[in-house]
């Protein structure tokens, strides 16, 4: 049995790697979002209209969206049967090689849209591993957890993800010091290949990482199931509808930010690259910060209270954001960065690692999560950039139609959070049963 010591040191050891892992595949995944809005369709795609290029890339950038609840369910039965940490440490190499290599890809000018559907190819690569990356990251550290810190303690790789779009977001706006011409030949490259470097540390970090103490468990009792993801269909329906439409709104939100509206600012209003990317930064400063102190108050009044309240946030701050970009005001698109992201956004991601991992038993606990999180990317993530595009160009430059969708969404999750309260007793009850003797009733 390990000592009090013992198990204290393999705590904090969870608390960094898992911190400094997702960091490193969040900021590889993260960039290709930034390339996205601002260079992808000269680099790939320029040889069609200007309006097509963007939807292009934007396209490009959901094709992970759309595999990645694939790399959960592979990733989540994998994760149910072996174990979360050897799952999470591959997710994390093939996110970094992939990385790696759209950093060494040959553009349009240099071999015509071949360029272009290796792209597509590694961007599906990436969108496989990081399906596996979120479920594992929070499950792994939420079962290390003490019972009065799951909220504290599942905030971590949820904060590491924001650091993750910072290190990106600065690595790109350091580039923007070069001129167009350099910055269009090679230094787009440099933030893709530093991934490279990134890789070796977060091997030897994820490495030491000792397997979940529930499921080690779960295994050693025979609760182990033989096809997970069949059994959250048959007997967790309700809990995994619930986790794809609340996180709706925490994606549409997310990605209005962090790719439509840099995107918009700085195609149509002209707005300089450098300022977006600081406006972006500000906003994931804060959020970083924020997300843990969500985590502790979650811990003190309830994950769902904290979810909750961060959807309002959202609603709240949509008008306000879309008057100050109409606007051109700078300042106001700031402090709206900073409230949607940090106020709003971060007390939905800081609360749904505790809230959704309390919806699914150990067993099956990685597919689950991993199965309605990704699924939800995929519908309301992955597409927003290209249906901001469309609603835009619909309105003849407009946003306010855009807007519109995004507080629609946000109350699909309003009602969605509302009526899936997290089935604590019906979770705690087969914790520890050996799966051939469950017998639950699924009207709960």
């Amino acid at each position: 049995m390990a000592s009090p010591a013992s198990t204290a040191r393999q705590k904090r050891l969870i608390i960094a790697s898992t911190f400094i892992g997702s960091t490193i595949e969040w900021y590889d995944f993260f960039i290709f979002g930034t390339v996205s809005a601002l260079f992808l369709n000269k680099l790939f795609f320029p040889a069609v209209d200007p309006t097509m290029g963007t939807i292009f890339g934007f396209m490009t950038f959901a094709t992970a969206w759309l595999v990645r609840p694939i790399g959960g369910v592979i990733a989540g039965h994998l994760g149910d049967k072996i174990g979360r940490k050897t799952t999470l440490l591959w997710s994390f190499i093939i996110m970094g090689a992939a990385t790696t290599l759209i950093g060494l890809l040959p553009t349009y000018e240099s071999a015509g849209y071949i360029g272009a559907v290796l792209l597509v190819l590694l961007r599906i690569v990436q969108g496989l591993s990081a399906g596996a990356e979120y479920g594992g990251a929070i499950v792994a550290v939420v079962e290390h957890a003490d019972e009065k810190r799951r909220g504290l303690f599942g905030s971590v790789p949820q904060s590491a993800a924001f650091f993750g779009l910072l290190l990106g977001n600065l690595t790109f706006l350091a580039m923007t010091a070069l001129d167009k011409q350099a910055l269009l030949a090679w230094g787009w490259r440099v933030p893709f290949i530093l991934s490279a470097a990134m890789l070796l540390v977060g091997i030897y970090i994820r490495n030491r990482v000792a397997e979940s103490p529930a499921f080690v468990k779960a295994k050693a009792s025979g609760n182990i199931e033989k096809l997970p993801v069949m059994t959250v269909l048959r007997e967790y329906p309700r809990q995994l509808l619930g986790v794809l439409f609340a996180q709706a709104a925490p994606n549409t939100f997310f990605y209005t930010c962090a790719v439509a509206m840099v995107s918009y600012a700085v195609s149509r209003l002209k707005m300089p690259q450098a300022d977006m990317l600081i406006a972006v930064s500000i906003g994931a400063a804060v959020e970083m910060v924020t997300i843990p102190i969500y985590g502790m108050l979650s811990d003190a009044i309830g994950r769902r209270k904290v979810f909750v309240w961060g959807i309002c946030a959202l609603l709240a701050g949509a008008i306000p954001f879309c008057l100050a970009v109409e606007a051109q005001s700078y300042a106001g698109m700031v402090a709206g960065y900073v409230w949607v992201l940090g106020i709003g956004h971060a007390a939905c991601h800081s609360s749904q690692a505790s809230l959704f991992s309390d919806m699914f038993p150990t067993s099956v606990r990685y597919t689950g999560i991993s199965a309605g999180y990704q699924m939800s990317g995929a519908i309301f993530g992955g597409p927003l950039p290209i249906i901001a595009t469309a609603l835009i160009a619909y309105q003849h430059g407009g946003i306010r139609v855009f807007f519109g969708y995004t507080m629609i969404i946000g109350i699909v999750s309003l009602i969605a959070i509302m009526a899936s309260k997290p089935h604590y007793s019906l979770v705690r009850k087969f914790e520890a049963q050996p799966s051939e003797n469950r017998q639950i009733n699924t009207s709960h």
